[in-house]
């Protein structure tokens, strides 16, 4: 089974907004919808989706993205670990610490990555977007 890592946007997206997606993202959530690919959504996904609600700029919260996962045999939340961290070591050179979280997890799992942050690419994980 294909594992890929959902950057936030691209997650809150797929579960509000799925026509903003690129088509290999859209693909990759099919896939994951379909239970043939494991979406992993990190924790740190969650805390930038809270952050982002309070500040007025999401519309949903994270217990709507986990009420839309929960149960799926596609997707599963993706706790921080030791690998994500010395992951996140690597990458001193991305300077949201939220992309750069989310990129590490990626990196520790060798999975690809949904996102249309071209600042993400480059690291050694394949993006899938467009």
């Amino acid at each position: 089974m294909r594992a890929v890592v959902a950057d936030t946007h691209a997650i809150v997206w797929h579960l509000t907004e799925p026509r903003r997606l690129g088509k290999a993202a859209r693909r990759a959530f099919a896939a994951a919808d379909a239970g043939r690919w494991r979406c992993h959504v990190p924790v740190v996904v969650l805390v930038e989706t809270w952050l982002l609600h309070e500040r007025g700029r999401l519309r949903i919260d994270p217990s709507h993205v986990l009420d839309q996962i929960a149960g799926h045999p596609g997707y599963v939340t993706l706790p921080l670990s030791v690998e994500q961290v010395m992951e996140f070591g690597a990458l001193a050179g991305i300077r949201d610490p939220m992309d750069r979280l989310v990129l590490a997890a990626a990196r520790a799992l060798k999975a690809g990555l949904i996102t249309a942050d071209t600042a993400l690419s480059g690291h050694g994980v394949p993006t899938l977007w467009d």
